[in-house]
């Protein structure tokens, strides 16, 4: 594993040397952050790491394997009393490392410009995404105006809120505003007791 992929290996070799279920929690863990950094030091675009994870779906052999490697990494961390046998352990570093060994491959053998036309159509797909949810917010807001504006219903249901507002903002909103100056200046004043005393 170390000669192929030039990766210090050693951390989880040794607690997976233990033979403990705790040695075979942290040998899990330890590789899911050799393979965090092995996707930050590639500069795989995405945020977070099944962001990463998809971004290169297409060159993994084994995506089942990696995907339970990942399921086994998030209960260990989720569940405080899971219990991973030595076998398992076995399987999820496998896994890990079969995709690492295949990204290294696939970025060896792909050239600069195939790099370059992966990112843009990865930055392109994460715009539109935006768009779409830009103008499916756009929609509801124009159908909201529209609802308050064109309609006897609408109008009133806005009528009430602007009352209600109104009534927060010059009725309730100055005693809260006032509530908080006069908790604000009570704390300080504490503060600054509570300085005085220990300097005397």
């Amino acid at each position: 594993m170390e000669n192929k992929l030039n990766l210090n290996w050693s951390a989880v070799e040794k607690a997976l040397a233990e033979g403990t279920f705790s040695g075979y929690k942290i040998g899990v863990l330890e590789t899911e952050k050799m393979f965090r950094n092995f996707l930050e030091e590639k500069k795989i675009p995405g945020r977070g790491v099944d962001a990463k994870i998809r971004y290169v779906a297409n060159f993994l052999s084994r995506n089942e394997q990696l995907k339970y490697a990942r399921e086994m990494y998030k209960k260990i961390i989720e569940q405080p009393h899971f219990e991973i046998a030595h076998e398992e352990t076995k399987q999820v570093v496998s896994g890990y490392w079969q995709a690492m060994l295949d990204l290294q491959e696939a970025l060896v053998a792909l050239g600069a410009w195939q790099k370059l036309n992966m990112r843009f159509r990865y930055f392109l797909t994460q715009v539109l995404r935006k768009i779409k949810i830009i103008a499916a917010v756009l929609s509801v807001l124009i159908l909201l105006i529209l609802f308050f504006y064109e309609t006897a219903i609408g109008r009133k249901f806005a009528s009430w809120l602007g009352q209600g507002v109104h009534f927060l903002v010059f009725a309730v909103g100055p005693w809260i505003l006032g509530a908080a100056l006069a908790a604000f200046l009570l704390w300080l004043g504490l503060k600054m007791l509570g300085k005085r005393r220990r300097e005397f």
